[in-house]
């Protein structure tokens, strides 16, 4: 059985020419606003490892688990985190995602919403008559 590989790979591939216009510079109406973003040359190798950290860790773990368990393994996990982000609430009370925040292990790591979240900046709780006949196109 293969395991994902732990190494980040590079399997994008970023446009090293752009085209110009007539007098050597970039037609907007064909090609749009050009980004410094979209012309930097190099990358830092780790930023497609921290931005697909989430989905190999995933992988790894399904991996790991039908290797010890078998076929069931891996689909009892994926129906448990399905399960848990399908719970609902009221649509006028805020969602926490609390369960499937501990089955992905998140509960237990400090992250930068953590630290920086304000409460200012949080959902805002409204009339809950008002959001449910709007909920129920009652309005």
């Amino acid at each position: 059985m293969d395991f994902p590989p732990l190494r980040p790979t590079t399997s994008q591939s970023k446009p090293t020419t752009q085209e110009n216009g007539a007098y050597g510079i970039n037609d907007v109406m064909l090609n749009g606003f050009s980004s410094v973003k979209n012309n930097a040359s190099t990358v830092h190798p780790l930023e497609l490892s921290e931005r697909n950290y989430k989905d190999n860790n995933l992988k790894i773990q399904l991996a790991m688990a039908r290797s010890i368990q078998g076929l069931h393994g891996p689909i009892k996990l994926m129906a448990e985190r399905k399960a848990a982000s399908q719970v609902g609430r009221l649509p006028f009370l805020p969602s926490s995602n609390v369960m499937l925040d501990a089955l992905e292990g998140g509960d237990e790591t400090i992250t930068f919403e953590d630290i920086y979240n304000e409460a200012l900046e949080g959902e805002t709780l409204r009339p809950p008559h008002m959001v449910m006949e709007k909920h129920l196109n009652m309005l």
